[in-house]
């Protein structure tokens, strides 16, 4: 008995040898289990109703006849490999501007238009900027105003202040 539950100790710490784990599931089978071992029973019945399930097994059937000609698929290789070395061109070389006009020029997208002229894509861009700017300014002018009631507010003036007028009130009613 005491060789049992030294063997149960190692099985449930995951140390039992096989050889233990072999001798506890014929403990387990047999008539002779003692009572303070029914408990794990059915844990071993368990394992072996376990090896007797069995997978069902599928097969995948085979389709016959659906094979694509041989030149319809080298056709289908070809397209990909022109395409994709179509793509690798596009992606590694630069884009070429409009014939005659040098790839080193002043250009600028503004709502889907071409500006070409640098004084008028500054005069833009410094629109946009102090649009910007008058929102970002109005935008925080709430917090700036709420910060000066805050300072105006200090808690521990205001507690001074009171203090001062209790003591002056008090001093007048003695």
């Amino acid at each position: 008995m005491n060789n049992i539950d030294n063997i149960l100790n190692n099985y449930f710490e995951g140390v039992a040898l096989p050889e233990e784990e072999n001798a506890l599931k014929d403990y387990f089978r047999s008539d002779t289990v003692l009572p303070q071992h029914e408990v794990y029973k059915p844990l071993f019945a368990g394992f072996d109703k376990e090896k007797q399930i069995v997978a069902p097994v599928f097969e995948i059937p085979v389709a016959k006849g659906n094979k694509k000609p041989a030149l319809v698929r080298k056709l289908w290789i070809t397209a990909a490999g022109a395409a994709a070395v179509i793509l690798l061109a596009l992606t590694l070389f630069p884009y070429k501007n409009k014939v005659g006009t040098p790839s080193d020029d002043f250009m600028v997208f503004i709502n889907g238009k071409e500006i070409t002229n640098p004084q008028k894509a500054q005069q833009y861009a410094d629109k946009m900027f102090m649009q910007a700017n008058e929102i970002i300014r109005t935008s925080y002018e709430p917090f700036i105003e709420a910060k000066a009631i805050q300072t105006k507010m200090d808690a521990d003036k205001i507690f001074n202040d009171l203090s001062q007028k209790i003591n002056y009130i008090e001093s007048i009613n003695q």
